[in-house]
């Protein structure tokens, strides 16, 4: 199985699983949608490295979980300002 597939595959299954979990869970909204992002990476790693024993190819995959995890900071920096100007929380 080449990393193309299994990389489809990991995202196909976590997108899946976040999705349930959105639909039952009320504060997992759009902007933590990209925790996918963090666990594409770290399950696509760890398997890329189990099969290949080849660190690098492994470390250069996590690059997904690099940009989940930028794209998480900022979205729940964004949620947190969105509340104070909701509930007008002067800092």
């Amino acid at each position: 199985m080449e990393s193309s597939e299994i990389l489809t595959l990991v995202t196909i299954i976590v997108s899946f699983i976040l999705g349930i979990i959105a639909k039952k869970v009320s504060w997992f909204n759009n902007y933590l949608i990209p925790i996918q992002n963090i666990i594409v990476g770290l399950v696509f790693a760890l398997i890329e490295f189990f099969i290949s024993k080849d660190f690098n190819l492994a470390i250069s995959a996590s690059g997904l979980l690099a940009g989940g995890a930028y794209d998480v900071f900022n979205n729940i920096k964004k949620m947190i300002d969105e509340y104070k100007v909701k509930n007008d929380i002067k800092e």
